[in-house]
């Protein structure tokens, strides 16, 4: 009896161990996908020719982001930062706050404002990142500090993420991203967003290497390029570190992501950003960065590629002595310096065609030919 015993227990004990794992695979799928599946584009490239990822050739895509600038900001932190920014020719997305604690609201902080217009001039995106931060009726309804959302439903969420916007619209500013404080959001959060007319979220962090990480599942569903959540048309991107307080693992992301064609998304915080020594580290990260052939560009850029990018089809067929290629761009956003590289070309073919899928000819030229050439898609209508 005691070994009948002691078999039903190993295969009991054997199958939690299977289900766990199942779990643990499942939970962390996201992770590895990316990794075992690689970009997660329509075409790439054929026998004839082969297609770039990015604008311009670039390899991968890197981009700055800072968080809560708010009403009750330093301006001089601000203007810090942007001084130091347009000296490194760098761009990014500023996540504001735009009423900081249902107290200090950004149309009634002229200085704070003013500065958030020079970025606008100076190339940087501004971005909506939650509304309130959190105050005292989410706190009383037990939502952790910076938690905002979290313990709102999707109407209370609705009308709170478009009172925020609607201030920033009042105010010279149509946000097209979404961070909320802390990157902590709820399921309601993606319903919200849509309607909202965002184009991104950006709420998403890269898993820590905790054992949280294994047994709890991430509203993430990408790691080194951007996902849909949860079927939704918006795009979310995965935020990786804040190089000035973690540099050396910051640089061995950003280069291991570089590697795989994907895409750095990276934060700071503007209080701690503007001291000497935070400034310091950030130059040296953005030394790292541009010395690669990256693109250093906003979120709201990215998505408009990326939605163009990730559904254009090329087909390729030989007419007389023109080698044809269509390509096919669904989106209503245009890929500008497209670069499109030939790799061979069937055999009597003397000129190339590139068209779009109305068949209007966007550029042609003699084959063979050695060097990449770069075409602008214009955008089409959504399907």
């Amino acid at each position: 009896m005691s070994v009948l015993r002691l078999k039903i227990f190993g295969f009991v004990l054997l199958g939690v161990v299977i289900a766990a794992l199942v779990y643990v695979f499942v939970v962390t799928f996201y992770i590895s996908k990316d990794y075992l599946y690689g970009l997660p584009l329509v075409f790439t490239q054929n026998r004839y020719l082969s297609v770039d990822v990015y604008p311009r050739g670039c390899e991968s895509a890197t981009v700055f982001t800072n968080n809560y600038i708010e009403g009750k900001s330093q301006v001089d932190d601000v203007a810090i930062l942007r001084h130091f920014l347009k000296k490194k020719k760098a761009r990014g997305v500023f996540f504001v706050i735009p009423d900081y604690l249902r107290t200090y609201p950004l149309d009634r902080s002229p200085e704070i404002a003013e500065e958030l217009k020079l970025l606008a001039a100076d190339g940087h995106e501004i971005a909506q990142c939650g509304t309130y931060h959190t105050y005292g009726d989410d706190i009383a309804r037990g939502a952790p500090v910076g938690g905002e959302l979290t313990e709102l439903n999707y109407d209370e969420q609705k009308d709170r993420i478009e009172a925020g916007k609607a201030l920033l619209v009042r105010l010279g500013f149509a946000p097209q991203g979404f961070r909320a404080p802390e990157f902590m959001i709820n399921r309601e959060t993606f319903r919200v967003l849509e309607p909202c007319d965002f184009l991104y979220s950006a709420n998403a962090l890269a898993p820590p290497t905790t054992p949280y990480t294994l047994f709890f599942p991430s509203l993430s569903r990408g790691l080194l390029y951007p996902d849909h959540p949860n079927g939704f048309d918006l795009l979310e991107f995965s935020d990786q570190v804040d190089p000035t307080f973690k540099f050396h693992k910051a640089v061995r992301l950003f280069q291991r992501i570089h590697s795989l064609h994907g895409v750095f998304v990276y934060h700071t915080y503007i209080g701690e950003v503007a001291r000497p020594e935070r400034l310091q580290l950030l130059e040296k990260f953005l030394d790292v960065v541009q010395r690669e052939n990256t693109w250093q560009c906003t979120l709201s850029e990215l998505a408009r590629w990326w939605l163009a990018r990730e559904k254009m089809r090329v087909e390729t067929h030989k007419d007389g002595s023109a080698f044809v290629v269509t390509i096919a761009n669904k989106s209503s956003y245009p890929l500008e310096e497209l670069g499109i590289r030939f790799l061979k070309f069937p055999f009597g073919v003397t000129e190339y065609v590139v068209q779009d899928q109305e068949r209007r000819v966007i550029t042609r030229g003699a084959l063979p030919v050695k060097d990449k050439i770069s075409v602008t898609i214009p955008g089409g209508s959504e399907p």
